[in-house]
């Protein structure tokens, strides 16, 4: 494709990263900067229940098992998209957590940088025009997450890109690097580009269930705390005295997207080869600040953790499931079926990253890249989309 036009693939489209970028391509930094968006979903779906814009310049494909040997990927690929050759830019989102819960830690990280090396060798090879290609990783480059060698890591915020990264063993699980490391060798001799960029812990929505969105089943237990405990009620902050008190920074779907669009698109050169961070604002924020802003959005009254730390949230929406039934009822609701996975996931935000993690934003802000989001803001936006999805009441209803 000629005359400067500009085709997207995005790997992981249907997860709370890659369905946010997807829907972001059609419209930022412009309405016309993309002519084709190509997203790749896991399971098929259509475009009409992706909840991503009905515009003539999406295409959602499945069928691309990135798990798989490269040449099966390399024939994936060519058998279900059209023009390949036409793709300028990639935005590598996908994430495996398949054995997270089952199997060793580093048999994620082998699954994962494998994944990543199929993508980035696919598209080197099938993807003629290629300018461009976008590594989404995240705050565990700093060891915020290495929960078993919790005690052996410094954190030392604000976290820059510049930090060494976690000697070994300590971060031997961190993935991120061999990711880095591979795409480093890849991109050698070779005329595109490409950067890393790293969010925290991400806020925002996807229409399909995913166990790494804390924020759903957040929204849904208190949708139905506000349903069974009426409006001006207390609720506890769930996790630990710790973690409340904890500052760190937001990091909202729609804006790691833009920005990650923003460096590719904007600054390819300036963002060649580098690493970014990106968080919804300069300013940290503890859930003492957060915790109000979220439970007033249901009409209750965000109170401080309980002395017991930790309030086994999945125990409680299991033991009203009847409250739940009445809720979506009274409200024309579509009932959701949360894997366990999900409330591990968000007990793992609420317990165990209680530490001081905020992010330095001077790098990204010394390209250009200036957009915000107050502290907070984000979580309001994704419970709207929540709502709009008719999986919690809206405001209005409430």
């Amino acid at each position: 494709m000629a005359n400067g036009k500009k085709v997207a693939l995005v790997f992981g489209a249907s997860g709370i990263s890659g369905w946010a970028v997807t829907k972001n391509l059609l419209s930022y930094p412009t309405v016309t900067t993309f002519d084709r968006v190509i997203g790749l979903m896991h399971r098929p779906r259509p475009i009409t229940e992706s909840g991503l814009p009905q515009d003539p310049r999406l295409e959602l494909y499945s069928g691309v098992d990135l798990r798989t040997e490269l040449e099966t990927v390399k024939r994936q690929m060519r058998e279900r998209i059209p023009n390949l050759d036409q793709v300028t830019h990639v935005y590598y989102l996908a994430y495996s957590n398949a054995t997270a819960y089952t199997e060793h830690v580093m048999r994620i990280k082998d699954i994962n940088k494998q994944m990543t090396y199929n993508a980035v060798h696919a598209t080197d090879s099938l993807c003629l025009q290629l300018q461009f290609l976008v590594l989404q990783t995240g705050t565990n480059n700093y060891g915020v997450a290495v929960f078993q060698h919790m005690d052996k890591i410094e954190i030392k915020p604000p976290l820059r890109e510049d930090n060494p990264r976690i000697p070994s063993p300590y971060g031997d699980e961190i993935f991120y690097y061999d990711q880095v490391d591979l795409i480093k060798e890849a991109a050698k001799g070779k005329s595109w580009k490409w950067c890393e960029v790293r969010p925290d812990q991400i806020v925002g929505f996807v229409p399909d269930v995913t166990s790494m969105n804390f924020v759903e089943p957040l929204a849904l237990y208190l949708a139905l705390y506000r349903f069974v405990n009426g409006p001006g009620a207390s609720v506890n902050f769930p996790g630990t005295k710790t973690n409340f008190t904890y500052k760190f920074t937001d990091s909202s779907q729609d804006l790691i997207s833009k920005s990650e669009i923003y460096l590719s698109v904007v600054q390819p050169e300036h963002s060649n080869g580098e690493a970014f961070n990106i968080a919804d604002t300069d300013l940290p924020g503890s859930w003492s600040a957060k915790w109000p802003i979220l439970a007033k959005y249901f009409g209750l009254k965000g109170a401080g953790p309980g002395e017991m730390g930790w309030e086994n949230l999945e125990e409680w929406w299991n033991e009203h499931q009847d409250d739940y039934r009445r809720m979506c009822n009274a409200y024309c609701l579509e009932h959701r079926l949360l894997p366990h996975s999900s409330w591990i996931f968000l007990k793992a935000g609420f317990t165990l990253l209680d530490r001081n993690r905020e992010m330095s934003l001077d790098k990204i802000r010394g390209v250009g890249f200036k957009e915000e989001i107050p502290v907070g803001e984000g979580y309001l936006i994704a419970f709207d989309r929540i709502a709009e999805a008719k999986l919690i009441p809206s405001q209005r209803a409430l």
